[in-house]
């Protein structure tokens, strides 16, 4: 797998959607934090909808930005419309509220009571 870095990221298109999440996943944990967003925009354009991807778009898009980004509350409220059990979306939208300031600290607040309690019930690993 690690060979396939090597190709330029528009051949991962032949690959399923789970592939190029988890080549985002080694790039962004490399520090190649580009690179892992273009990879998830492969990812979100074989599945428009694949929730892991639009959560590690926002993800990345978080530690590229300096600002929270109107986008980075797109991909997460998009993540929940298809998911609304999904702790990691909850607790990412909770973040991007904690970064606005005091003006969503409720939100935000809202947000991780919410994750809490969803991450209880998840299970170890996802269903496929």
């Amino acid at each position: 797998m690690l060979a396939s870095f090597s190709v330029s990221l528009a051949s991962l298109a032949v690959l399923s959607v789970y592939e190029v999440l988890h080549a985002g996943k080694l790039l962004e944990a490399k520090g190649l934090a580009k690179e892992a967003l273009q990879a998830y925009s492969t990812a979100l354009d074989l599945e428009p909808k694949h929730v892991p991807s639009l959560i590690s778009t926002a993800t990345v898009l978080r530690q590229l930005c300096e600002k929270p980004l109107p986008a980075m509350r797109c991909f997460l409220t998009d993540a929940l419309r298809v998911d609304r059990t999904n702790h990691v979306a909850w607790f990412n939208l909770g973040l991007l509220y904690e970064d606005e300031g005091d003006s969503a600290a409720i939100e935000a607040a809202e947000c991780f009571k919410a994750a809490a309690v969803l991450e209880e019930t998840a299970p170890a690993e996802p269903f496929r």
